[in-house]
């Protein structure tokens, strides 16, 4: 049996998993993957449903019905990415990604200017069985990378739970303050240069 390893690029840009022979390691606790054994792809309207269905549970519906015409809008619109992550034909989390996004009201316009070239992260959502398995970091790190290939310099992501998580893993540095209907969040941002 042969199972996938570490996701990386391929010489034209595109992802690549190399596969290699299954050994006793891999064998998977109950509701546990093997390291980077999931798919991320780009995301189709064929994906959408898909992934409403299996990331909503927490959703009333009238934010069920926000969440799918979101997704629908980012695999639509062409400055614009949605990325899932799949294994076994379960959709474990997505990323959405645009080239220029609004910045939060009052955003300080000597902050914004910054970030005028950076790509924004407009949601990162793994399902809570798949938290803490790499999953998230290998959504944003395509996120990025899709980031770069269009020609931006940088990417920013707003969070009110995971700035850490950004800072430790992936470099991110903490931009703005922002106070949301009484919901502190935190404006994270990476340069690529």
């Amino acid at each position: 049996m042969i199972i996938a390893t570490e996701f990386s690029w391929n010489q034209n840009g595109n992802p690549f998993i190399p596969i290699r022979s299954f050994t006793m390691q891999d064998i998977l606790l109950p509701g546990r993957l093997v390291k980077d054994s999931w798919e991320l792809k780009v995301a189709t309207e064929l994906d959408v449903d898909p992934a409403v269905e299996e990331l909503s549970d927490q959703m009333n519906d009238r934010q069920r019905a926000a969440f799918k015409d979101k997704l629908q809008r980012y695999v639509r619109k062409s400055d614009r990415e949605l990325i899932v992550a799949v294994h076994g034909g379960q959709t474990l989390g997505l990323v959405c990604v645009i080239e220029q996004a609004q910045f939060p009201p009052r955003f300080p316009e000597q902050k914004a200017s910054h970030l005028r070239n950076f790509a924004c992260g407009t949601q990162v959502l793994v399902h809570p069985s798949f938290r803490k398995q790499g999953v998230g970091g290998s959504l944003l790190a395509r996120a990025e990378h899709w980031a770069h290939e269009q020609g931006l310099t940088g990417f920013w992501i707003v969070t009110h739970r995971k700035a850490d998580w950004y800072k430790t893993h992936f470099g991110y540095q903490e931009i703005h303050r922002i106070d949301e209907k009484g919901v502190e969040k935190i404006l994270m941002a990476k340069s690529f240069e």
